[in-house]
């Protein structure tokens, strides 16, 4: 028997750093009615906290053409106080959709120009609303994005495990339905599987997610948003660290020798920027270790440590903390070179003071000899 969606959605995420920090509480103000704060179910299994929760807001309904298919669409955002948006298309999967059905939706999202502009979209006018809020507004380019197939109601399953034998999962994880995958690409996606209870199943990759929530519980859903976040913000420190080396670097080369430039410390001022970056980051780096934090059961706890791995947090920690160095390192040998040259520069006008103190009394000891000459002759 085939595998039939009966109920379910797809969330479509777009993930924007749109400024240093927004204050949520002034943000909350200014979007009066449509917000309200994030807050996780608290069960057995949810027993979970999220410091300085987003707020959610919601932007309205319509419908969206996905492969010819016209499928109803609700649009939220979630604001965070780190200065990110996140976007979410909520689009609803027709009842009676067949697994290669909905594979084939997946394909059609992955190629789709629409989706993102609505995504884009719904984040400039959302950031107009909150301009206000928002301390450094900035439009750094780069985004992430993310698909979570959300199954609640399925047929032909009696176990949501059984999906991994009798549908193409990794084929929906990828939007893959034009050509079969190998098996080496199959195993590295349904390796990471968790399971909290025998009618739930959480297949968590770094394209997208596919959850079976019977209950329709979508705290699952919230902390793979949450960990798609801070992947953003791993990026854009990546980002900035690769701009202020490149900066140094042409610093380097376009240097002025010259008393002026040992006056105006070029070096000085990028290795305090650096100084900053590093506080902020390291500020960053506690907020991920402490943003999630278990009372009960640290399933979803759990989730955020699988989706960390799938996003490789790991290895974005170590590129910025080895640009930091870099930049750290730099700069000082840098700043020891300027303080170098001034120190020469300060001998030299040392001297020239000395010299400049001698001539006056040059002069008035010449003066001495020119009377004492004149004396002599004119006294015989």
């Amino acid at each position: 028997m085939s595998v039939t969606i009966l109920k379910g959605s797809i969330l479509i995420h777009r993930v924007f750093d749109v400024g240093g920090e927004i204050l949520l509480a002034r943000a909350e103000e200014l979007l009066s009615e449509d917000s309200k704060r994030l807050k996780l179910t608290t069960d057995t299994r949810k027993a979970i906290i999220i410091q300085d929760a987003p707020l959610k807001v919601e932007l309205g309904e319509g419908v969206m053409e996905i492969n010819a298919a016209q499928l109803p669409v609700k649009t939220f955002a979630r604001v965070w106080g780190y200065g990110v948006i996140s976007i979410t298309l909520e689009l609803t999967i027709p009842s009676g959709t067949s697994w290669a059905g909905l594979v084939n939706l997946a394909s059609g999202i992955e190629t789709s120009e629409d989706v993102h502009k609505a995504a884009v979209s719904a984040k400039d006018t959302l950031k107009k609303r909150i301009l206000a809020a928002i301390r450094k507004p900035t439009e750094w380019a780069a985004y992430e994005d993310y698909i979570t197939y959300f199954l609640e109601k399925l047929e032909g399953v009696g176990n949501p495990r059984e999906l991994l034998e009798k549908a193409d999962v990794p084929a929906l994880i990828l939007a893959e339905g034009r050509e079969p995958l190998s098996e080496m690409s199959r195993d590295l996606i349904t390796e990471n599987v968790l399971q909290y209870a025998d009618n739930d199943l959480a297949v968590i990759d770094w394209n997208s997610a596919l959850l079976v929530e019977p209950d329709g519980q979508r705290d699952v859903a919230d902390v793979i948003e949450f960990s798609l976040t801070h992947l953003l913000e791993f990026r854009y420190y990546d980002d900035l660290l690769n701009l202020k080396l490149d900066e140094l670097y042409n610093t380097i080369e376009e240097k002025k020798e010259g008393i002026i430039n040992i006056f105006r410390n070029f070096y000085a001022d990028i290795a305090e920027e650096s100084s900053t970056r590093y506080i902020e980051f390291s500020e960053f780096l506690g907020r991920v270790e402490n943003s999630l934090k278990t009372v009960g059961d640290p399933y979803l706890a759990t989730v955020f440590r699988s989706s960390a791995e799938q996003f490789r947090f790991y290895d974005w920690r170590k590129s910025i903390s080895r640009k930091m160095k870099t930049l750290a390192d730099i700069t000082q040998i840098l700043q020891g070179e300027v303080n170098s040259k001034r120190s020469h520069w300060l001998e030299i006008i040392v001297i020239l003071l000395i010299a400049l103190e001698m001539v006056p009394m040059f002069m008035a000891f010449r003066q001495y000899m020119n009377l004492e000459f004149l004396f002599k002759i004119f006294g015989k």
